[in-house]
């Protein structure tokens, strides 16, 4: 009876995203197996789960949430063949000392590697080099669901299939991960090569990206703060990976941190504009050997660096344009915020590729994304309505696992789906005709 009311209470905790925003008070469980977890799902009505809380805006954030951490074991790992299989709650960052040496890196990674698996399928995450190697889930070949009725099903291309696309990048909608079965990457060495590329302006920038497309791995900084001639100036990161015949291993060092959270008035727009000029001139133009971790996750450098937007939090707004529309769009978008008198402090640019049909949830279209970072401010919602009008307009969508303040369908995905108390038998059945 008592193990009963301590299923049924959880423990009261005020709950964020990476963000810090919006904050959110929940009962929390942190289940230790598959049947514990079975029991809180059957006793609640509602339940969301929840990784390393590493989602900028409310994705893992309800009344009654499930904790997976504690569910954290690497099942099983071939260093022959590279595949792998993890419990929902390990994290990239306990993975990476497990298959770097070996000789074996993420086809996908986003750019920080502190998420869960579990988190990595349900966002159906995508790194720098979408156009050659897809999302998350191009490399994903199973995974293990608990749904509303404590079933557990294993889903794959081939058995429920539908189940298993409406799940990578379903936000949870269909059930908890337990597992996942994905496909490694194999390198010879833990260096890359990076080129570093100058753009005066976004007509500029987008040219880079063009004549670059047979770079695997590609992404942009761009100055938010300049305007006219030089809207849209910034750097380009283009990389490869290095062969190598060296011991592969993987001490990346201790980060440094951000102690406290900084004063609210720190960050505005005469003090990113300075850090702007400051990262321009810094980022020149030319090649290096960089480190895999510095270049795949140059954020986690900084623990907590979340501290520097102060207690009100930020905002991350991350939309895709198709690329008919990637250039004006974003040209528009752009000066809109110039506008409005917000100031992103950090933005980041991408090209995408296609992605397979079935891949229904992924955030991805073929064309550009962009990124960014703005600290919270009273106006900054009223800002965001007017961007998602503009991203409507040009047939983009935004990506849910950054989303806090967007209204409904901006994914562009059916919301019905996500009004729905519990994943039924019958919905499962409705999936998979």
């Amino acid at each position: 009876m008592k193990e009963r009311e301590k299923t049924q209470a959880g423990d009261r905790k005020k709950l964020s995203g990476w963000a810090n925003y919006p904050t959110v008070e929940s009962d929390v469980f942190q289940p230790e197996n598959a049947e514990e977890l079975r029991r809180i799902i059957l006793d609640s009505e509602r339940i969301i789960a929840r990784g390393n809380g590493k989602s900028y805006g409310d994705a893992s954030l309800g009344k009654r949430v499930a904790c997976m951490l504690s569910m954290n074991g690497i099942l099983s790992f071939d260093p022959g063949t590279g595949i792998i299989t993890c419990e929902a709650g390990v994290l990239l960052s306990d993975i990476l000392p497990v298959i770097v040496p070996s000789g074996w890196f993420f086809h996908v990674t986003p750019g920080i590697k502190s998420i869960t698996v579990g988190g990595a399928v349900a966002s159906d995450v995508h790194g720098k080099n979408h156009p050659e190697k897809g999302c998350f889930s191009n490399w994903l070949l199973s995974f293990r669901l608990m749904d509303a009725g404590g079933a557990i099903l294993t889903c794959s291309r081939e058995e429920n299939p539908s189940l298993f696309w409406q799940t990578c990048g379903g936000m949870g909608w269909t059930g908890v991960i337990l597992s996942a079965t994905f496909q490694l990457m194999r390198i010879t060495s833990v260096s890359m090569h990076q080129q570093t590329v100058r753009a005066r302006n976004l007509e500029e920038m987008f040219r880079q990206f063009e004549e670059q497309k047979a770079c695997t791995y590609a992404a942009a900084w761009i100055d938010t703060t300049a305007s006219g001639r030089d809207q849209g100036k910034g750097t380009a990161l283009f990389a490869e990976h290095l062969p190598g015949d060296k011991a592969l291993n993987w001490d990346t060092g201790k980060p440094a941190d951000v102690p406290f959270f900084a004063p609210s008035w720190l960050l505005n727009p005469v003090s990113i504009r300075l850090h702007n000029q400051i990262y321009y001139s810094r980022n020149k133009p030319g090649e290096r050997v960089i480190h895999l971790d510095k270049y795949f996750y140059p954020l986690d450098g900084i623990t907590n660096w979340n501290r520097l937007y102060g207690r009100r939090g930020f905002i991350q707004y991350q939309f895709c344009l198709p690329g008919p529309a990637s250039f004006d769009g974003i040209r528009e978008v752009l000066n809109t915020i110039s506008a409005s008198g917000e100031v992103p402090f950090l933005s980041v640019l991408k090209r995408h590729g296609d992605r397979p049909s079935r891949a229904i949830n992924s955030f991805p279209v073929k064309g550009y994304s962009l990124a960014l970072d703005f600290p919270r401010t009273r106006r900054l919602t009223a800002l965001l309505s007017r961007l998602d009008g503009l991203v409507w307009k040009h047939g983009g969508k935004i990506y849910l696992a950054k989303d806090a303040v967007s209204g409904a369908g901006m994914g562009r995905v059916d919301m019905k789906q996500f009004t729905e108390k519990k994943f039924t038998s019958a919905l499962r059945e409705r999936l998979e005709q």
